[in-house]
């Protein structure tokens, strides 16, 4: 069972890569198509902006799951180097504790901020719903508490990297 469990980060790890992926080469192509109308042509595109906000939006929150799995994630490393050796491991639990309480934060406001702009649109993209931007900060929450979980119980993978 936990072999299907880590084989199932394993695939959202990848796929939250993917994604994170997919929309900072999109991005920087539609900037520089905007930069290049806008300074060249001398009439800037409208839709490269919305676009690209939309785009840092799965960016940010897939892009950060991933990296929390991957242990490259922002650390206070001073702050920890600083403890003594035997409160590492308390350290690691409260931090555990700490990210699995922002996870339920996003989940649950996220899920809220999703309900209530899910039938707002971009005013350039009628057809591109506002609410289905902002599902990237739930759905990166849950996939975020899944990795928390995993990391929590020491589960191990080939592609996680390993604790200091």
């Amino acid at each position: 069972m936990i072999n299907g469990y880590v084989k199932l980060m394993d695939v959202l790890y990848f796929t939250c890569v993917f994604i994170a992926s997919v929309a900072l080469s999109i991005m920087s192509v539609i900037i520089s198509w905007g930069v290049f109308t806008r300074y060249v042509l001398g009439s800037g595109s409208f839709w490269p902006e919305p676009i690209s906000i939309f785009l840092a939006i799965q960016l940010t929150f897939y892009g950060a799951a991933a990296c929390y799995r991957a242990g490259t994630h922002i650390r206070l490393r001073m702050f920890t180097d600083l403890l003594p050796p035997a409160l590492h491991p308390w350290q690691r639990r409260l931090v555990d504790l700490l990210m699995a309480g922002i996870c339920l934060f996003m989940i649950i406001w996220g899920g809220s901020l999703v309900q209530t702009t899910f039938f707002q649109s971009y005013p350039e993209f009628q057809y591109i719903k506002v609410g289905v931007a902002y599902s990237a900060i739930p759905i990166a929450g849950l996939i975020t508490l899944l990795f928390v979980i995993e990391k929590a119980f020491n589960f191990s993978s080939a592609n996680t990297a390993k604790e200091d």
